[in-house]
């Protein structure tokens, strides 16, 4: 019995090539996301001219998109000019569990999301949707790795419209939530939301740079660090520190950037934050530890989940 043949090596200009033109890909799925392109598809091939009048798009161009798409796995090309979604292609439909369309849309928005919350209300939408399907997958994964038991009040900073925190605390009957954010966020919030935890969860509106929910035993902050440098986080994490009892504990749910070499999804998302924040980045558990330190607190420990989030735990110091 013979081996298969081994295949040859990829050139390095090729692989380089296909870094450079990564924005094409990020651009390309972030249009279709737009279109909603993958709402009218499932695993049954359809013809791009067919979808094409379905969206308002142009159908030769659309063909391009999507034949380039499919060569990432994003759908299957058949002949005739069709294609089906994959299961990754699905992750575009706005009804797929931990729908990924508005992070699509919101990765090609113009870059500082944040920074037009209350300037561009259609793309601050865009950025609390993305953010909201984020939080459905981060909060699974969440919820299946770390134990929220002991905890009477949790307050969620910077929490969007409630969705990670309305998860605890409908795992966790016993705990009182605090969502905070700013006001233009949480007039957001679906009444829905607000009903689903049983009168347990209260809105409170203000900007954590100038304070933060008291009477809470458990601060919690998803994707808030990041954004922001040294300076501007030791602010916030001060203020909790004036507010958290001996026994409390913060919550930081974010990326933790590995020390040794090789890939990982904190790299990326690393390059996401230098280009759009000023002072933002992921940081290692070194990094972690020095700058709770500074705020008077201490890493206590660091839970890893399903996916690239982390429950970073800290302590008062």
């Amino acid at each position: 019995m013979t081996n298969p043949p081994a295949q040859a090596p990829i050139p390095p200009q090729r692989v380089m090539s296909q870094f450079l033109f990564g924005k094409q890909l990020t651009a390309s799925l972030s249009a279709l996301a737009r279109l909603g392109v993958a709402d009218h598809m499932d695993d049954t091939a359809i013809s791009a001219e067919e979808l094409a009048g379905r969206v308002g798009a142009h159908a030769p161009s659309l063909f391009r998109v999507m034949r380039m798409l499919a060569s990432f796995g994003v759908f299957t090309e058949e002949p005739g000019g069709k294609f089906a979604l994959t299961p990754l292609g699905a992750l575009l439909r706005t009804d797929a569990p931990g729908s990924m369309r508005y992070m699509a849309m919101m990765l090609g928005d113009e870059p500082s999301m944040r920074a037009y919350v209350a300037e561009r209300p259609e793309q601050a939408e865009t950025f609390q949707r993305a953010m909201s399907g984020g939080s459905a997958i981060a909060a699974q994964s969440i919820l299946a790795s770390y134990d929220f038991s002991g905890i009477e009040r949790l307050a969620d900073l910077g929490g969007g419209h409630g969705l990670l925190l309305a998860s605890v605390l409908q795992k966790y009957p016993a705990i009182q939530g605090v969502l905070f954010d700013l006001p233009e966020v949480v007039a957001g919030v679906p009444e829905d939301r607000l009903t689903s935890c049983g009168g347990r969860l209260r809105v409170e509106a203000g900007s954590f740079f100038e304070r933060v929910p008291q009477g809470c035993d458990a601060y919690m902050m998803k994707h808030i660090i990041h954004d922001w440098s040294d300076e501007h986080c030791r602010t916030i994490l001060r203020l909790i520190r004036a507010e958290l009892p001996p026994h409390g504990r913060l919550l930081v749910c974010e990326q933790v950037m590995p020390e040794e070499p090789g890939p990982a999804p904190a790299k990326m998302l690393d390059i996401e934050m230098l280009v759009m924040t000023v002072g933002g980045k992921e940081r290692t558990p070194r990094e972690f530890a020095e700058l709770f330190a500074s705020a008077g607190l201490k890493l206590g420990r660091i839970v890893t989940t399903p996916t690239p989030t982390c429950v970073i735990e800290a302590l008062p110091g």
